[in-house]
């Protein structure tokens, strides 16, 4: 079994040739080759095209598993050669319930663990086994400063592990690590930043620029920091493997921490998205336990009576189509700033 994971941003073309080139062979033991892309939403259009042409003639042996979280972003040609299994994500209060009956939780703990994971049953089931920090000075002015702490915070933490790697395939297997599991500070501090914004009635004039340009570059820098901790490995490296190999060995791992930028920008939209989508939910007059955030329920529904049907759908509006601005590269300073400025307004 291969997993494919985005090289950076998106998954590329020549890691849809390497994947063509290693699906003709036979399998070594078992009977079948299965190749997982994930998320498959995350090919680019030549990369689509280029497995579109193996998913129409694919070998007996070969099994294809596409993931991703909707089908829109999908080449409709590479979805009509496709067989689609939904799979639906439990209903929070379904996770809530989980939480109590497998850890004793408290309603209350297990609601911050629900909300914490956005959704994610995997992710609260892990909040649930640990000690989750309080965050004691609630308000934009304390959250966004904390925000940006935990994000170098959350670069130490990786450094500190990627310090253990012994050999260049270990540096990769924990270079990934970063993309795939999470830091809870930099999870709650998140969170806070998120709710501190949808709260706050304006905002000064020059905090969407001044801070979209102090989160992107807080995030590159923890980037490049996290690459220090292969510093010791790359230079014994250089001793024993090939210049060529030596670069593509860098490349890997700048795209895999590269990729973790990327991931907790967008984490961040999304984050901000389920807090007007709970709203939304509150003013259409949906049941309470289908929100997301309730350990939280009075400020959604004041974010509900505030900003109403109309403009909590603009807000998710908006969101999304960051979100997908996002996934296209475009400049995220200039989508966080415009996010920012839209969503926040002026002060009065």
């Amino acid at each position: 079994m291969a997993i494919i994971v985005p090289d950076g941003n998106e998954i590329r073309i020549d890691q849809v040739r390497a994947l063509q080139e290693s699906a003709v062979l036979k399998p070594g033991t078992g009977r079948w080759l299965i190749f997982i892309l994930d998320p498959a939403d995350r090919l680019n259009q030549s990369s689509a095209n280029s497995l579109l042409k193996i998913l129409e003639e694919a070998p007996s042996h070969v099994v294809f598993i596409l993931l991703a979280r909707e089908t829109g972003a999908i080449l409709p040609t590479v979805l009509s050669r496709s067989e689609i299994v939904r799979f639906a994500s439990p209903a929070p209060a379904e996770i809530r319930t989980a939480l109590m009956q497998r850890h004793a939780l408290s309603a209350e703990v297990a609601a911050r663990c629900c909300a914490l994971s956005g959704g994610r049953f995997g992710q609260a089931l892990v909040l649930a086994q640990a000690a989750l920090p309080d965050f004691p000075q609630p308000g934009l002015k304390h959250s966004h400063t904390e925000f940006l702490i935990e994000i170098e915070s959350a670069s130490r933490y990786w450094q500190d592990i990627f310090l253990a790697a012994r050999s260049m395939e270990e540096a990769l297997r924990y270079a990934a690590r970063p993309c795939h599991e999470f830091f809870i500070p930099l999870l709650v501090s998140r969170r806070e930043f998120c709710r501190s914004l949808a709260m706050t009635a304006g905002l000064p004039t020059a905090f969407p620029m001044l801070f979209a340009d102090m989160l992107i570059d807080r995030l590159d820098s923890a980037a490049r920091a996290m690459q220090k901790g292969f510093d010791a490995l790359l230079a014994d490296a250089k001793k024993a493997y090939p210049a060529a190999v030596i670069k593509e060995f860098e490349g890997t791992i700048d795209s895999l921490l590269s990729g973790w930028s990327a991931l907790q920008l967008e984490e961040t939209l999304l984050c901000l998205l389920n807090w007007y989508a709970d709203a939304l939910k509150v003013a259409s007059g949906t049941d309470e336990t289908l929100l997301l955030n309730l350990d939280h329920k009075e400020d959604i529904i004041t974010l509900a009576e505030i900003d109403g049907i109309a403009l909590l759908r603009a807000r998710i509006e908006l969101l999304e189509k960051s979100v997908g601005l996002l996934r296209r590269h475009v400049q995220p300073v200039l989508i966080v700033e415009n996010l920012i400025t839209q969503i926040g307004g002026l002060e009065p």
